[in-house]
């Protein structure tokens, strides 16, 4: 009878290693690209931000796609450990051609093993070289006479409320039903 009730011990032990198992997700998610404003012939830096929405830690590839012609993206450390619930912020660099100037589009995606894509459209503002000689001073006529100025000590400035972030669900993943079930199963045999 002994041995029954350590087979038995074992057997619920091993069920529950093999659901751990079954549960763990891969799901990473490109969350921010900085803004990119640039000129022709010149490098800009940015950074992406990639979050880990899933309950196991990968290495994470960044993968650039969807790519304009003389546009280049450099990234020292492209592969880095993610981790489930962080955030995780590669530094890159653009480099820009002899593109004329306008508003350019880029997709950055994730490349991991078992994860679903979590591409983020970005943009990269190349505007024009302003010469020495295109900026000019302006004039501005100075009143003449006396000036009023007033003071309202009732006006307070508007404050800024933050934007309320949403909580991030939490729910028990599939094995943990499968664990309490067979916990259940392991007292019900010790009892009998």
């Amino acid at each position: 009878m002994l041995m029954k009730n350590h087979f038995s011990v074992l057997l619920i032990l091993l069920l529950l290693l093999l659901a751990g198992q079954a549960t763990a997700s891969f799901w990473f998610k490109v969350i921010e690209v900085t803004p990119i404003e640039m000129t022709p012939h010149s490098e800009a830096n940015f950074t992406v931000s990639v979050k880990g929405l899933g309950s196991e830690r990968a290495y994470v590839e960044l993968v650039f796609k969807n790519k304009t012609e003389g546009i280049d993206f450099i990234c020292p450390k492209m592969i880095k450990n993610v981790y489930p619930t962080g955030v995780t912020k590669y530094n890159c660099s653009v480099k820009a051609a002899d593109v004329p100037p306008g508003n350019y589009s880029f997709v950055v995606d994730v490349a991991a093993t078992g994860s679903p894509s979590g591409k983020k459209t970005a943009f990269i503002n190349v505007v024009a070289v302003k010469s020495p000689a295109a900026i000019e001073p302006r004039e501005q006529s100075m009143p003449t006479g006396p000036m009023l100025q007033t003071y309202n000590g009732n006006q307070t400035p508007a404050k800024e409320t933050p934007a309320k972030e949403t909580p991030a669900q939490k729910t028990p993943a599939s094995g943990a039903v499968t664990a309490i079930l067979a916990m259940l199963l392991v007292f019900w045999k010790m009892e009998s």
